[in-house]
C-alpha cells in the first residue's frame, strides 16, 4: 500500500474524534473526524458504522500506522473500488466451484507468486500459458473462461482547461495533446475545454498512469507558455 491508494476498509471502533478501521491486510488504520466529512459533524454514525465497509484514501503511512480519509474519496472512485471488490469475490467463488477439493492447495500455490487470485487472473489475461503452471489440465479451460469473462476495460476521465495567449494558440494546444498512446482519447468540449479519456484494465495502475499523463501535459503547457488545469469527473 502507498500514500494516495484507495482501499476498502472495515469500520471498527467509532469515537467523536477518531474512527478505527481494519485494512485489507488486517492492519489497523485511523480516520480523524475532519477526514470523515467536510464541516461540523453532529452525528458521527451517519457516516461511519461499526462492521460497515467503506472506501478510504491513504493520506500518510508512519511506520505501522496508517492515516486515512473518507471525505477525499469521490463517488466515482468509491464505485470503482467496490466494483473491483465484487469482481474479486466472484473470482473466489468461481475457483471454489471449478476446483472443488483441489482449491486450497492450488490457491496456496498461486498465492506464493501473486498477491491474490484477481492478480493471477489479470496476469493470465496477458499470458494464458500461466494457467498450465498452476491449474490441472482438466480444469484449465474453465479457468481460462473465467479470465476472459473478467477482461473488462475501465475508463478514467479528466476535464482539461488550456489557455494559450499566443497568436498560434491552437497549434500549441495540438502540440501539447500530441500523445503516442492508443488508450488515450481527447474530446473538444468548448473553447479551451477538453475531456481526456484513458482506457485501462487495472483501476489502480490506471490512476497512476493518469497522474503521469497529466504531469506530462502540464509540463508541455508550461513550455508552450500556456495555462493548464485538470479536474477529475466525479
Amino acid at each position: 500500500m502507498e500514500e494516495g491508494d484507495l482501499v476498502l476498509c472495515k469500520v471498527g471502533k467509532v469515537t467523536n474524534t477518531i474512527t478505527f478501521v481494519t485494512m485489507p491486510d488486517g492492519s489497523e488504520g485511523t480516520i480523524i473526524s475532519s477526514e470523515i466529512a467536510p464541516g461540523r459533524i453532529k452525528l458521527m454514525r451517519q457516516y461511519v458504522v461499526p462492521n460497515k465497509q467503506i472506501v478510504c484514501k491513504i493520506l500518510k503511512i508512519e511506520g505501522d500506522h496508517i492515516h486515512l480519509s473518507l471525505r477525499r474519496v469521490n463517488s466515482k472512485e468509491k464505485k470503482e473500488v467496490m466494483q473491483t471488490f465484487k469482481q474479486s469475490q466472484a473470482i473466489d467463488v468461481a475457483f471454489k466451484q471449478i476446483l472443488k477439493d483441489e482449491e486450497e492447495p492450488i490457491k496456496e500455490k498461486i498465492l506464493k507468486d501473486f498477491e491474490n487470485l484477481s492478480e493471477f487472473i489479470k496476469s493470465v489475461q496477458d499470458d494464458e500459458s500461466l494457467i498450465s503452471k498452476y491449474i490441472p489440465e482438466d480444469k484449465q479451460n474453465a479457468i481460462t473462461q473465467v479470465a476472459k469473462k473478467r477482461e473488462k476495460s475501465q475508463e478514467l476521465t479528466q476535464n482539461i482547461k488550456i489557455k494559450c495567449i499566443e497568436n498560434d494558440g491552437m497549434a500549441r494546444v495540438k502540440k501539447i495533446f500530441l500523445l503516442d498512446n492508443k488508450d488515450i482519447s481527447i474530446t473538444y468540449i468548448s473553447a479551451g475545454n477538453f475531456k481526456l479519456k484513458l482506457t485501462v484494465k487495472d483501476f489502480k495502475q490506471g490512476k497512476k498512469e493518469m497522474t503521469e499523463i497529466l504531469e506530462e501535459l502540464e509540463e508541455r503547457a508550461k513550455k508552450n507558455n500556456c495555462e493548464f488545469h485538470a479536474s477529475e469527473n466525479k
